[in-house]
């Protein structure tokens, strides 16, 4: 890490957001002649969730095609710091600025990132529009399922990539290599035009009407093809990783997530993604079964996802559940399906993951009335969704959670209150079910169905939230409607809006995504500046000859059959035929008779260690509960027989000392695990050296006593040492010589006053370092820091490196011993 950005890490919240070596990352080859930073708009711990984005990092760095790095949006605290400071965005593994790569590529989840898009180009002093973009700069490469209408973000990229991305950067890194330094910008953006699923929107002009309609979208000239066809995988033959990356700082989703299948076999005429990554495909059941076991021993995670967007569909998913309980029952593992159909099948295959704690099941019936699930396509009937929670609740789940659509077309309130009405129907018969209910507006979405439709007021969406939650009995969350407006907005605009982006941007829009910082006046009022109708784009219905902005661009479902769907969609009723979605699923098989359930009784632990590890370098901006993590991971990885603690959440059965401070360094940080059979000390520190991640050492291991007291009721004492403090002799004498040295500590709004002379054993020069000994007391945890702060009587202590060298065990005749 660069001395620069280590030097403020510690102003900023979650630091570990920010540093590198995290196990599996790849160091960053500096020697390559290549090189391409793989961008995601939000935050690290939403960010490095992502799977698209880890795909294609670790593809690109394993096939040595370029030097591959990452970069997530920084939040408000780490952008303050590089502009008061002038530095650039910069990427995670070299610290690199952004605008020195060859390729700078963004992830588009969400139409709402649009400006923490041109909020990082900014920071990284890249120009943001692409026409006006220097040839020296980086090809600014976007690709995500919100790209099923990429024409808003036109001006600031200067391509993009349509479906799959595996095979698609393959062909665009090897051209742009090939080329590089010998042919213009626009010349090479005209060779990687004809690579199969990239859209260069330079290429095209785009005519409007006096209405202000499309009149057409052209290419420039004959030698452009008029149409782009997204890219398509074979997944069958197609790269996974096999060791993901294990973040230091907690993620929204904190496991190893496997994809089985991409696509989706359903019908929704409102859903964007399954148009973006259709058709249905899935991974062969062997190929999984080795993701599994390799990508389990790389990590050490606790929780296995089996993800698509449609897992109840995958063909082999009893197998691949059964083989996984087999090989990591004993373990505790818990396996997560985060996308299941409410029907009897999903309750089956949730047989196969049942625990003495039951995760959280979740469903998306989307609409409350037969009739209108017929609307949507999501041909479920109210029984089958009423059976399918009786029969969780039957088997021991007390929580489910459940997806709701409001605003839909030909939506009623009758519509409304069946959601009410749906959830009491089951509760009289599960009294001891509770529902989470997550409720969004409708987004009529481009390349869908219902892209003819328009969105419903945002008032009225309001109003029905508000009677939802007056009325139901459930906790129910629901997404900002204010700002699911401005994202239909971006979902169905065109080129003209980007103005309205880069102005919303100017005025301080940021994480638009994010409920809490979503700012409608700012987006009301880049409208009015960029002269830009929100009734136009959002409210108003299309006319079913109109051409779209989109479609040059051909997803695999065209522009006739979707029509016809949204006719069909909008003339339903509750008696339709249901038979298109029936005939997809597979029968009801019955459970293996040689399955058995993994068993999860508490086994008494017969080994007791303990283990002592440094923290050094960037490590040291890894929280104390990030740090636990490492450390449990470790040992996972490490093979050893884990006890576990009972009750209906098996964890780790291990003891952890008090925390240092969030980028203090430490030789002195203690484990103590119990293991389920003896082990030779040897064996331990070989294996669990090996499991551990870059800035960490395991120093010593230690056989403990199974029923010793716990260490961390055992220290009294806590040696640090803080280096070139600058302080003289005389003023550490004079600092001392104090009756009392108060410190002030705030807590809950409470001012409380703390002696620290009481806690200070002794303070020593040693070398060029000051040797701080405190006494440690679990009533008042004293620190370090705010000693120096009482010393220096100013920040200057902020910019020391401080080290915790020894914690230690005082005995009756006051000697200190470490443990």
């Amino acid at each position: 890490m660069k001395k620069e950005i280590s030097q403020f890490l510690n102003l900023v919240s979650r630091p570990s957001r920010y540093i590198n070596n995290e196990l599996n990352s790849h160091p960053a080859d500096m020697e390559a002649n290549f090189s391409i930073c793989l961008c995601f708009p939000d935050v690290y711990e939403v960010g490095a969730s992502n799977l698209g984005v880890e795909i294609l990092y670790h593809l690109i760095n394993e096939k040595k095609l370029a030097r591959c790095e990452r970069c997530f949006a920084p939040d408000t605290d780490m952008e303050e710091i590089l502009r008061e400071r002038n530095l650039d965005l910069f990427s995670l593994e070299s610290n690199s600025g952004l605008k020195t790569f060859d390729i700078v590529g963004f992830s588009i989840q969400c139409e709402l990132t649009a400006t923490n898009i041109v909020n990082m180009l900014d920071l990284s002093k890249i120009t943001c529009f692409a026409k006006v973009r220097k040839e020296k700069e980086p090809l600014i490469i976007g690709g995500g399922p919100a790209l099923t209408n990429p024409e808003p973000f036109c001006d600031f990229f200067d391509l993009f990539v349509l479906g799959d991305g595996e095979e698609a950067i393959e062909d665009i890194i090897n051209l742009c290599k090939e080329f590089k330094g010998k042919i213009s910008r626009k010349e090479l953006l005209r060779k990687l035009s004809d690579i199969e699923g990239v859209y260069v929107p330079s290429l095209y002009d785009v005519l409007y009407n006096d209405d202000n309609t499309i009149k057409s979208v052209r290419p420039i000239d004959e030698s452009v093809k008029s149409v782009i066809n997204k890219r398509v995988l074979d997944l069958s033959k197609s790269y996974f990783p096999s060791k993901k990356i294990v973040p230091f700082a907690e993620t929204v989703h904190n496991r190893l997530n496997i994809e089985v299948a991409r696509g989706c076999p359903g019908l929704c005429r409102f859903c964007q993604a399954s148009k973006y990554y259709r058709p249905w495909r899935q991974r062969p059941i062997e190929t999984l079964l080795q993701l599994v076991k390799s990508g389990i021993e790389a990590t050490g995670y606790e929780e296995i996802a089996f993800s698509s967007l449609s897992c109840s569909d995958y063909q082999n998913l009893d197998k691949l559940l059964i083989e996984t309980n087999k090989l990591y029952g004993d373990s505790k593992l818990n396996i997560s399906l985060p996308s299941l159909r409410c029907n009897e099948r999903s309750i089956h295959i949730a047989q196969y993951i049942n625990r003495s704690k039951r995760p959280t099941l979740t469903f998306a019936p989307e609409a409350g009335t037969d009739r209108l699930r017929n609307v949507i396509g999501k041909y479920i009937s109210e029984k089958q969704i009423v059976n399918t929670l009786l029969s969780a609740n039957k088997m021991g789940w007390e929580t489910v959670k459940l997806y709701f659509m409001i605003s839909l077309p030909t939506e009623t309130q009758e519509d409304i209150e069946a959601i009410d009405k749906l959830l009491r129907l089951v509760k009289e018969n599960a009294k001891s079910l509770n529902f989470t209910i997550t409720v969004s507006p409708f987004v009529p979405k481009s390349q869908t169905a219902f892209q003819w439709h328009s969105m419903l007021d945002s008032e009225k969406i309001k109003e029905k939230i508000d009677w939802l939650k007056s009325n139901v009995n459930a906790d129910i969350k629901a997404h900002n409607h204010a700002a699911s407006v401005f994202e239909a907005f971006i979902a169905k605009g065109d080129r003209r809006i980007s103005a309205t982006i880069y102005k919303a941007w100017q005025k301080g829009a940021k994480f638009d995504q994010w409920a809490d910082k979503f700012n409608a006046d700012i987006w009301n009022e880049a409208l009015k500046e960029s002269g830009i109708d929100l009734n136009f784009y959002v409210y108003r219905e299309r006319k079913a000859d109109e051409i779209f902005a989109w479609d040059h661009l051909n997803f695999g479902a065209s522009k006739k059959d979707l029509y016809e769907q949204f006719i069909k969609g909008i003339n339903e009723k509750a008696d339709a035929d249901t038979s298109a979605f029936s005939q997809k699923e597979s029968a009801l098989p019955s459970l293996p008779q040689d399955y058995t359930e993994p068993k999860l009784e508490y086994i008494e632990p017969q080994m007791r260690i303990r283990m002592r590890f440094s923290k050094k370098g960037s490590a040291r901006f890894i929280s104390h509960l990030e740090h636990i993590e490492v450390l449990r991971r470790a040992v996972r990885r490490a093979g050893l027989p884990l006890a576990f603690s009972g009750g209906f959440s098996p964890q780790v059965k291990a003891s952890y000392t008090q925390p240092v401070s969030t980028g203090q360094e430490s030789l002195s940080e203690y484990m103590e695990l119990f293991l389920l059979k003896k082990v030779e000390i040897n064996t331990i520190r070989e294996t669990v050296s090996k499991a551990l991640p870059n800035g960490y050492e395991l120093l010593a291991v230690k056989r403990v006593p199974l029923l010793f007291p716990s260490l961390d009721s055992l220290i009294s004492a806590m040696e640090f040492r803080i280096l070139n403090t600058g302080l003289t002799k005389v003023e550490l004498r004079t600092f001392l010589a104090q009756d009392k040295i108060i410190y002030l500590k705030e807590k809950k709004g409470q001012i409380k006053e703390i002696d620290l002379k009481a806690f200070i054993k002794s303070m020593r020069f040693e070398t060029n370092a000051l040797i701080l000994l405190l006494k440690f007391d679990r009533g008042v945890f004293v620190k370090p820091e705010m000693v120096l702060g009482a010393i220096f009587k100013n920040s200057k202590w902020r910019d020391l490196i401080i080290e915790r060298s020894n914690i230690y065990i005082e005995t009756t005749d006051g000697a200190l011993h470490t443990p």
